[in-house]
């Protein structure tokens, strides 16, 4: 085995520091990917507080509202609302001088908290007649509300021509 020249000594010198400097700055490279990982992961945890801490502060809020829920709203009946809830939406609607154009009830739709049963109308009345119309139906503490409505003029204004879908809320049954 000969021995190295200084010029072939130099070159693996610098081969040394150079494979040296590329293992630091590997290093380097996974420590700052590492840190930045964990920065995110620190944001992230504290946005994740942040929103906790909001929601513990409207507890009070969302108790007291469910607890009226609770307290208002019936179990579904074993018989069909639907035709009392278009029965109801009906009579509010020729009581405001609304005109019936169609109506259609909907399929329950259940939910994790609550079902709805609906019925789609249309209707052909004026503004006030659509007002007065929905200030019979708000029935808060029977769960009955407007869900839906769309308005627009009708070909003879000052008519209008809505539709509305009115909704019943029912709690579901614990199990």
């Amino acid at each position: 085995m000969r021995t190295l020249t200084r010029h072939e000594k130099k070159l693996t010198l610098f081969l040394a520091f150079a494979v040296l400097a590329g293992i630091h700055l590997l290093g380097l490279k996974f420590l700052l990917s590492w840190d930045q990982a964990n920065r995110r992961d620190v944001v992230q945890k504290r946005d994740e507080l942040e929103e906790a801490r909001g929601w513990m502060e409207q507890k009070a809020e969302w108790e007291e509202k469910s607890a009226w829920l609770e307290k208002n709203l019936k179990t579904v009946p074993t018989e069909n609302p639907a035709p009392a809830l278009q029965k109801k939406s009906q009579s509010a609607a020729t009581a405001a001088g609304l005109k019936i154009e169609e109506q259609t009830l909907q399929a329950p739709r259940p939910g994790v908290a609550c079902t709805v049963v609906s019925n789609r109308m249309r209707l052909t009345g004026s503004l006030g007649q659509f007002i007065q119309w929905a200030g019979q139906l708000y029935q808060p503490e029977s769960g009955v509300a407007l869900t839906l409505l769309n308005l627009k003029l009708s070909p003879e204004p000052p008519k209008m021509v809505g539709e509305a879908e009115v909704g019943q809320f029912f709690r579901t049954s614990k199990e």
